[in-house]
């Protein structure tokens, strides 16, 4: 074999070599430069600050969207205070909204309604206090929450009351092409002078969830105030007699606080109380046994999405929060599944 032949093939191995070393460190380098994946915990944390996740049972509501807001949706603080030695609180103080245990599907392993199932589901509104206040979603404006009910009359959609999407789910009974249930938890007294005024204006009544023990103190419903309301056609609720976190009592309190506020709201309003919205959202089999043993007959969680007559006793609810925008609002009043 000649020379030059002999240097030829000297020269193309060393092509060859270092071809494939280059190859090596090309990928070397593009594997150290991309971006690891995303981990389903650091999905989870970032969903949970969202203000539309909410909680399933023994969870508690992702409302806030903001991390320095760190104390519960009705002026609570997390810590666990007892509502009773907080009452009369005024109207001005800031309520926020709490965090999430833990996410409520960690897995995504929860069932999605059929569609004969979404057909069947009728969108059920939930909203606190109407009244501003910087920086805290659970008050909305009143001007924003008349655009809100604007919205609602523009599109045609009709309130019921939770009597009549009981009728309609569970005894065959008849609602409008386009029903919506209004509801409001606590108790506030702009409810009054805010959210009834305001929903009457475009025919709507909507329905109160109160927490007994907070009747006539500073900033929540006076007596003479829910009566008015349920002459005018508004449904009354009971939100529990203090307000407790329910899974953190005993079963003999939580059947006093399901049992004592269905009948101070009995005794004043002269009507049957059969709905019930869980405090902080926080349901269990314990928790539901006791309001079917208390006499309600629907229950109302802060799940996320549209009611449907699967159980009636872990209904889901729309939230509907300050600067929410009335795009977002449309989005989860069309869409069951928003």
């Amino acid at each position: 074999m000649s020379t030059r032949i002999r240097v030829r093939k000297g020269v193309f191995c060393l092509v060859l070599a270092f071809s494939f070393l280059a190859a090596l460190i090309t990928s070397g380098c593009s594997l150290g430069q991309s971006n690891p994946p995303h981990s389903s915990q650091e999905s989870v944390v970032n969903e949970v600050l969202k203000p539309e996740q909410n909680n399933t049972s023994n969870q508690v509501e992702a409302e806030n969207h903001n991390a320095n807001l760190g104390s519960s949706e009705d002026s609570l603080s997390t810590s666990g205070d007892s509502p009773s030695s907080r009452e009369a609180k005024p109207s001005s103080e800031i309520i926020t909204p709490e965090i999430p245990l833990q996410d409520p599907d960690p897995q995504g392993v929860l069932e999605e309604p059929t569609a004969a199932v979404i057909a069947e589901a009728i969108p059920v509104l939930y909203y606190h206090s109407i009244a501003y206040e910087a920086g805290n979603e659970l008050r909305i404006p009143p001007q924003e929450f008349e655009t809100h009910m604007q919205l609602l009359y523009d599109n045609g959609y009709e309130s019921v009351s939770l009597d009549e999407l009981y009728h309609y789910f569970y005894e065959d009974g008849v609602l409008p092409e386009k029903p919506i249930v209004i509801t409001f938890d606590d108790g506030y007294e702009d409810n009054y002078t805010h959210a009834f005024p305001i929903a009457d204006k475009f025919g709507y009544h909507g329905t109160i969830f109160m927490v007994t023990d907070w009747i006539d103190g500073a900033g929540y419903l006076k007596r003479e105030q829910l009566l008015e309301m349920s002459q005018a056609g508004w449904q009354i609720g009971s939100h529990t007699k203090s307000h407790p976190y329910l899974n953190s009592i005993s079963t003999e309190q939580i059947k006093e606080e399901l049992s004592s506020s269905k009948k101070i709201l009995e005794d004043l309003l002269g009507t049957a109380v059969n709905f019930f919205a869980y405090p902080y959202g926080i349901n269990n089999p314990t928790i539901i046994e006791q309001s079917k043993e208390a006499g309600y007959t629907m229950g109302l969680t802060i799940e996320r999405g549209w009611a449907v007559e699967e159980d009636p006793f872990r209904l889901q609810r729309i939230y509907c929060y300050a600067n929410m925008g009335l795009a977002e609002l449309k989005r989860r009043i069309e869409n069951p599944n928003y």
